[in-house]
């Protein structure tokens, strides 16, 4: 199984175009794809990315929810409203809507963020507080569950 694996930091032109790495691509390529789903991170600091694969697990999901519930209305809300298919040009380029850009912080040059069976795009310098941050949360896990079993 390919993954979206790696940090990739392209530049983005006036119009919003962007070379989609070529590392993730190929990934998409082997799945049947030439586009990508983009839709904004719940908490809105950068774009998740995707297959139509994973869009089309994530649907189940929400449509496991009762009907009725304002849970499956929420997410269905949150994940389709937004959520855009591009294709990729010939030139491996997408073009992302002005808006969803200018709503995560990004402007002039994106890093692409592999997550496995997705992705998702940051403004570089943000993904790099995010990711000392998750780092830091890793080890201090890592310290309090390896000092947890011997009281």
């Amino acid at each position: 199984m390919a993954l979206f694996l790696s940090t990739y930091v392209n530049k983005i032109d006036k119009k919003g175009r962007v070379s989609v790495p070529a590392r993730f691509r190929t990934v998409l390529a082997g799945k049947g794809f030439d586009s990508v789903v983009l839709f904004p991170t719940v908490n809105g600091d950068a774009i998740d990315g995707c297959g139509m694969d994973v869009m089309e697990r994530l649907l189940e999901k929400i449509g496991g929810f009762d009907p009725l519930s304002e849970d499956r209305e929420s997410y269905a809300d949150a994940l389709m409203s937004d959520a855009i298919e591009l294709t990729i040009d010939g030139d491996g380029r997408i073009m992302i809507p002005l808006d969803m850009l200018e709503n995560a912080g990004i402007d002039g040059q994106c890093a692409f963020v592999g997550r496995g069976d997705s992705f998702q795009i940051w403004q570089p310098e943000a993904f790099e507080i995010r990711k000392k941050e998750a780092r830091t949360r890793a080890a201090n896990k890592r310290a309090s569950s390896a000092g947890g079993g011997d009281d």
